[in-house]
């Protein structure tokens, strides 16, 4: 009877603790792209969202080149932070996003860290050579991706994973996106 009563109090004491082994989910509208950037004639970063409804809108990269999106569009994403255990992809992807939302960075190299982004996570794609924007650039760009520092310069950063049905009935599955990690809401 008493392991059972200890073990019945971990159970619940788990239950109760904030470090959960589940992420949250956030609803996702795009609002717009911009300040304009495209490439091959797509969107490139940033992509605009009103995340839960907020007025305040937050900049995600896409890494999905072959689902789509639509302006109004509102689906459910699960929030995945990117830290220390996340795969190889997951990396080098916060580290092209922290090239495409660096103000200093040259609108050319936004499009190729862009690029690079679809290409990590779909090799058959080819970058357009336009508006600067070189599969040169987006080679360079992977392979600083794959040999840049992670040590701590992620921590900030999560996927945004579509949660499958949660979109419009006649669309499919929206993109998936790697932004800044959702700022928690003070506690009550």
């Amino acid at each position: 009877v008493y392991s059972v009563l200890v073990v019945s109090a971990f159970c619940f004491l788990s239950w109760l603790s904030p470090l959960k082994a589940y992420a949250d989910t956030v609803t996702l509208t795009l609002e717009n792209v911009g300040p304009g950037n495209n490439s091959g004639g797509v969107y490139t970063y940033p992509y605009n969202f009103s995340v839960d409804g907020s007025s305040s809108y937050v900049s995600l990269m896409c890494f999905d080149y072959n689902d789509e999106i639509y302006f109004g569009e509102t689906w459910t994403a699960t929030v995945v932070p990117i830290n220390s255990s996340s795969s190889q992809e997951d990396l080098e992807l916060a580290y092209l996003l922290s090239v495409a939302s660096n103000s200093s960075t040259p609108e050319p190299t936004v499009g190729d860290a862009q690029w690079a982004a679809w290409e990590l996570f779909d090799p058959g794609l080819t970058a357009p050579t336009q508006n600067g924007v070189s599969q040169t650039g987006v080679t360079t760009e992977l392979t600083n991706a794959e040999n840049a520092d992670y040590s701590d310069l992620y921590s900030g950063y999560a996927l945004y994973i579509p949660v499958a049905g949660s979109q419009p009935s006649a669309d499919g599955l929206p993109q998936s996106f790697v932004g800044a990690a959702p700022t928690p809401e003070p506690g009550s």
